[in-house]
């Protein structure tokens, strides 16, 4: 311990310098950092659509009911947030159109605008988006922009689940229509080959030729309400906008805000690099020795001796 103490020593006030400068250029970057951040924040008010406003076949073991509406929304957003196209059409809506086609680094924009953005839920139902940046009118431009771009995705979306639904539906209904029109015809051609009075097997036979009638218009009229729906719901979705409703709307931050965290991160950075170049000088001189060092090492080494005082003769010798 006592050379690298020896090294501190010797190297104190470079590693004074090194740090003023480090330490000084790092505190000066972050409250830079804080000063020139501005944030814009949108609160959104997220519920589970109804199922019968659904989609997706509410009868389906399938559908995760285990994630709550704001959980589920937030997700959503995250996602498109990831991908390229989105953040191409979020940033073409903006006064960032001409910066983004005239950067010579595209992704390193878009990675950019995509670390800026945060998501995260304030509850069951509540979730915060907020964007920041150091020109206090983009941050509501992007917000802005993302929401309706999200919203137009999903419709797109919903659109298509529900052209999908349809079709299928469409398909399931011809055929429960063709089941029907064959059970009736079975039991047409019952009562005009068997006049009446019936024997007791033959009512039972008609009987069960009846139900299987009531039971194919049953299902008849079941598709054909599940196919209403389908058609219907994205319509009803986006005309009552209950799934996804803004309740306070992004505004221009007069402030400076939303710059703590990037701040705090720059100051604690340059705090470790300061204290880890200090550590490496005085390492890096104790090992090739610094005169300091060295006579700290080699007063280590040395054993220590007591002085010793001849004894003095006593008068009988």
């Amino acid at each position: 311990m006592r050379p690298y103490l020896g090294t501190a020593r010797a190297y104190r006030w470079v590693i004074a310098a090194m740090l003023l400068i480090i330490w000084g250029a790092g505190l000066a970057a972050a409250v830079i950092e804080y000063r020139s951040t501005y944030q814009s924040e949108a609160t959104i008010w997220a519920v589970r659509a109804a199922p019968a406003l659904s989609v997706t076949d509410p009868d389906d073991p399938n559908v995760a009911l285990i994630q709550t509406a704001a959980a589920q929304q937030a997700e959503v957003l995250k996602q498109l947030l990831q991908t390229r196209s989105f953040l191409i059409d979020v940033i073409g809506r903006t006064s960032l159109k001409s910066r983004f086609a005239a950067s010579g680094d595209q992704d390193g924009f878009l990675n950019d605008i995509q670390r800026r953005f945060r998501v995260e839920t304030l509850g069951t139902s509540l979730i915060r988006v907020s964007f920041a940046s150091h020109d206090p009118t983009t941050p509501p431009e992007l917000l802005n922009a993302a929401l309706a771009v999200r919203a137009e995705r999903i419709d797109q979306a919903r659109q298509l689940s529900s052209a999908a639904l349809g079709l299928l539906y469409e398909r399931q209904v011809a055929f429960a229509q063709q089941e029907a029109l064959d059970a009736q015809k079975a039991l047409d051609d019952f009562n005009r080959t068997h006049p009446e009075p019936l024997s007791d097997p033959d009512q039972h036979v008609r009987a069960q030729l009846r139900l299987g009638v009531d039971f194919a218009l049953v299902r008849l009229s079941d598709l054909r309400g599940r196919q209403e729906r389908a058609a219907l719901a994205p319509a009803l979705l986006e005309v009552s906008g209950v799934e996804f409703q803004i309740v306070d709307q992004p505004r221009i931050s007069t402030q400076p805000s939303g710059g703590e965290r990037t701040a705090m991160t720059i100051a604690t950075v340059a705090i470790a690099a300061g204290l880890g170049l200090a550590a490496l000088l005085v390492l890096v001189g104790t090992l090739f020795g610094v005169p300091g060092a060295r006579r700290a090492r080699t007063a280590a080494r040395e054993p220590i001796r007591a002085d010793v005082i001849p004894a003095s003769p006593s008068p009988g010798e």
